[in-house]
């Protein structure tokens, strides 16, 4: 045998190279051509995505909707935030003008502040006539040309000035029976109507006056809401 053919290549070498330049040639041919139609349907799964790999700029515009978001992970946006505020500006507002007493509970010889909105102030007081407990209430305004109305005491009064005492509500007095002033027609007895000369504060509620009872000489609730 020749020197010559001794440094040729083996018939199983010969056939190692042909399969290596094949499948180097192979890897570069499919990289190059394997697109999205060679692509089986189904075939990219979850599993197979880099984490991270999807960013904002490869989704379609508009391709996530509603149905596709956890709703408990977004904020307020913030228009949304303003009218929650306007809500409750409104709500704070409508609330912040109604006015109550609760439940006052006076002793015999006492005169007692109930209420003080804006200009005009409620009072309430006990007094003994020989054994017969007598309870009033009245208004007064430190405003002139102020108006009122008691509608039990039929009474009215268009130029209402400082330092006059205006009835309000159903005036109750009793020597040994409970009595409680709460009858009437929506408010006929109890019900009064009251506004300041500059029309800023104008109430309308009821006063609920009472004697001998709740474990008091005299009692008095009142409400009143401000539509000024």
């Amino acid at each position: 045998m020749s020197k010559a053919w001794a440094k040729r290549p083996s018939p199983a070498m010969i056939v190692a190279l042909i399969a290596l330049f094949a499948a180097l040639g192979g890897s570069a041919y499919a990289a190059k051509k394997i697109g999205t139609k060679e692509i089986k349907a189904n075939a990219i799964t979850t599993g197979k995505i880099k984490k991270n790999a999807v960013t904002t700029a490869k989704i379609k515009k508009e391709a996530v909707t509603g149905a596709k978001i956890k709703e408990s992970t977004l904020g307020t946006v913030p228009f949304a935030t303003n009218a929650d505020n306007a809500t409750n500006a409104v709500n704070a507002t409508n609330f912040s003008r109604f006015h109550s007493t609760g439940l006052v509970k006076l002793s015999v010889g006492q005169t007692v502040q109930i209420l003080a909105v804006g200009p005009i102030t409620f009072f309430t007081k006990c007094t003994d006539n020989a054994g017969t407990y007598e309870v009033e209430s009245y208004a007064t305004t430190s405003q002139p040309k102020s108006n009122i109305s008691s509608y039990e005491e039929e009474y009215y009064e268009s130029d209402w000035e400082p330092g006059e005492q205006s009835t309000v509500g159903y005036d109750e007095s009793s020597s040994s029976t409970p009595y409680w002033a709460v009858y009437g027609y929506g408010g006929y007895y109890t019900g009064f109507a009251a506004s300041s000369g500059d029309g800023k504060t104008i109430l309308s509620g009821e006063v609920i006056n009472s004697v001998r009872s709740f474990g008091a000489d005299c009692a008095v609730s009142m409400y009143a809401v401000n539509m000024g």
